[in-house]
């Protein structure tokens, strides 16, 4: 599953069009508009709008790991994340007005999915050096967790 496949793409999108403002979370600290823009600093972060993330990387991480994260295992609940896309407790983008901010998500997922073949990928923090598909595949796999964590 990729943000690239239209298909996975307009699933995605309708499902963040389901959202509503009092959304209870399932598991975790986030309330929803702040889940949203965690996602949104996601997408930003692979397009390199976030600036640069200190490399957390090591052998492992940018290969079983990655590996393991992108296309076997689910994403664990209440995995701690990098300070600059925590809107709890780091210095991530803090949530406005509720529709706002959800049109700000539709249109990352838009345009990663505009980006042409040739566009350099951010480095991920964790995974170092992702390649389109693999960064398709895991904004998908990181929206859908959040979706899931609020019920749609």
């Amino acid at each position: 599953m990729s943000l690239f496949e239209n298909e996975k793409r307009a699933k995605i999108v309708a499902r963040i069009g389901r959202l509503t403002p009092d959304a209870p979370a399932l598991w975790g600290r986030m309330n929803v508009n702040q889940m949203i823009c965690h996602c949104t600093d996601g997408l930003r972060g692979c397009l390199g709008e976030l600036g640069d993330f200190r490399d957390e990387s090591n052998f492992l991480t940018r290969s079983a790991l990655k590996w393991l994260v992108l296309y076997v295992l689910p994403i664990p609940k209440e995995v701690p994340t990098a300070k600059r896309v925590d809107q709890v407790d780091g210095t991530g983008t803090r949530p406005t007005d509720f529709e706002t901010d959800r049109r700000t998500l539709i249109e990352f997922v838009e345009k990663v999915a505009d980006r042409p073949a040739d566009f350099e990928w951010s480095p991920h923090f964790k995974f170092g050096a992702l390649s389109r598909a693999e960064w398709g595949a895991l904004c998908h796999k990181h929206i859908d967790h959040h979706l899931r964590q609020f019920g749609v």
